[in-house]
């Protein structure tokens, strides 16, 4: 290696994964045998802080003049502690503006102050964040929660960041320790799981709408017991990019699923809903399904999970609907307006006033058209019968801790029923469009599809076309593509064994997708 150039040798180091736990040791072995390798740039890529006193001492140096460089190589930042000063996390950060990676364990000592500092600004050059609450020590001291210090504050704050390019993002709260059973009479405690975020219903609306988050692809959201589906997706326009989405621990049922989560959350390929299996029973968080096993649920949740693009058209056509009724009865108030004849003015005429005018008389403002709007024109709601494309299903991974009371023995018949109703979901599915086509080849309808639902095999020539529509059609374009080939689609691989790295999981399945993005 001594003889190869320095730029090769960096480039080669390069590869090695900067979480990798040999990263450090192996970057610091090649420099001791080539001592003038100027690896500054690959020795401080990444900083991993676990003690305060590593804290101290980064904050100390960071202020001295042969440090200052160095702040320049620093582009992953990770604090994997519970106890310490946080205004040293708040002062360090505010010395590296320009970290690509940023994890943060945030203990009882931390405020929502501490957090507002931290992400006042906005970081441009940011692609992973991830932030870890455990508002617990050894025991359950949760004060401050006690007394309403909510880190809601900071959701605002990264909702009013401008738009980035933020790939992932990971806000993870642990679940609360499972009690100590003691010898004695007295028997464990028990504790409430405590509250990070108060109100999600107010929070989470215009966080998953946020400039901040359009990019956003993988999210990890795992709030144990709260419901976050709903709120997570309530705007239109929330987390429009988002691929692959884990909200283990929250709570999530069967029909939130497909209704909600993959109706309003058209790119959602991959989902996790896995349960705390860390805690005893009496705590455990999640998981879809609840209860004994029935075949026909899971049928039932394929045939959903297939159906989810029909649930979303069916919701806009009922907006679009009430749209055209307020555009018609709008339309109906003016024309009777306009033929309602004018009333005299009270008052004694004089003998000079005309009765009658042998001038033409000027239009009237609210004169009624010789022909009402068209298809072809600006209001194309009043006379066309507008009906959505429903999309093609998206979901390719389903993973979920089935209860203890569904023996492994299930899982091969689980998959079947649920492979059963995804079959009858999709052959529901093309008999819709069926129906759709015939409709738009008679000209009784005016097919739409959603923008950011593009067909299987796209015409990029659609583009430019995109957004451009009025009187409630904001995001829908003109139907082009009518031949998707959509009966080959296999049902999602679903995996029942949790986040446990080492158990036996179904090849390709979520959980595989979630460990390319998250290394944790």
């Amino acid at each position: 290696m001594s003889e190869l150039p320095p730029e090769l040798v960096l480039s080669i180091l390069e590869l090695i994964p900067s979480d990798d736990p040999l990263y450090r040791t192996t970057v610091l072995s090649v420099t001791r045998v080539l001592p003038n390798l100027p690896a500054n740039s690959l020795l401080f890529k990444r900083i991993v802080l676990e003690r305060t006193e590593q804290v101290t001492q980064l904050t100390r140096r960071l202020v001295q003049s042969d440090w200052r460089n160095v702040v320049q190589y620093v582009q992953e930042l990770a604090w994997n502690g519970w106890t310490v000063d946080p205004q040293l996390i708040v002062n360090v950060l505010a010395k590296l503006p320009q970290l690509r990676s940023l994890e943060l364990w945030i203990g009882v000592h931390f405020t929502p102050e501490h957090l507002t500092d931290i992400f006042r600004s906005s970081r441009a050059e940011l692609k992973n964040l991830s932030l870890r609450f455990r508002p617990y020590v050894e025991k359950a001291n949760y004060l401050p929660f006690l007394k309403g210090s909510f880190f809601d504050s900071t959701l605002y704050c990264l909702a009013s960041w401008p738009h980035t390019s933020l790939p992932t993002l990971s806000i993870i709260q642990d679940s609360l320790p499972e009690a100590t059973p003691t010898t004695g009479p007295t028997p464990p405690k028990k504790f409430a799981q405590p509250i990070v975020f108060h109100t999600l219903d107010a929070t989470l609306p215009p966080f998953s709408a946020s400039a901040f988050l359009s990019s956003t692809t993988a999210l990890r959201l795992r709030l144990p017991a709260r419901p976050v589906a709903s709120p997570l997706t309530r705007s239109p326009h929330a987390l429009p990019s988002l691929r692959l989405i884990d909200l283990s621990t929250c709570t999530v049922f069967g029909a939130e699923l497909t209704d909600t989560l993959l109706a309003r959350l058209p790119s959602l390929a991959h989902v996790i809903l896995d349960s705390d299996t860390s805690t005893s029973s009496e705590h455990t968080h999640g998981g879809l399904i609840r209860g004994e096993y029935h075949a026909d649920d899971w049928a039932v949740l394929g045939k959903g999970c297939a159906l989810a693009g029909v649930k979303r058209a069916r919701e806009r056509e009922r907006k679009l609907k009430q749209a055209r009724l307020a555009a018609e009865s709008t339309s109906s108030a003016q024309a009777a307006a306009a033929r309602q004849p004018r009333t005299a003015k009270a008052g004694r005429k004089g003998l000079s006033t005309a009765t009658i005018s042998l001038r033409a008389s000027p239009p009237r403002d609210h004169e009624v058209p010789a022909e009402f709007p068209t298809a072809s024109t600006k209001s194309p709601l009043l006379l066309v019968r507008v009906r959505i494309w429903p999309a093609a299903p998206r979901l390719r991974t389903l993973a979920t801790t089935l209860p203890s009371a569904i023996p492994a023995s299930k899982h091969a018949e689980i998959r079947d029923n649920f492979a059963r109703g995804w079959a009858e979901g999709i052959s529901q599915l093309m008999q819709t469009r069926a129906r759709l086509y015939q409709s738009y080849r008679l000209g009784s309808i005016s097919v739409m599809r959603f923008a950011d639902e593009e067909p299987l095999e796209r015409d990029e020539d659609d583009e430019e076309n995109e957004g451009e529509s009025a009187n409630g059609l904001e995001g829908l374009t003109e139907v082009t593509e009518w031949d998707e080939n959509i009966e080959q689609i296999s049902a999602p691989i679903l995996c029942f064994v949790g986040p446990d790295k080492d158990a036996v999981h179904e090849e390709g399945c979520a959980h595989s997708e979630a460990w390319k993005v998250w290394k944790d």
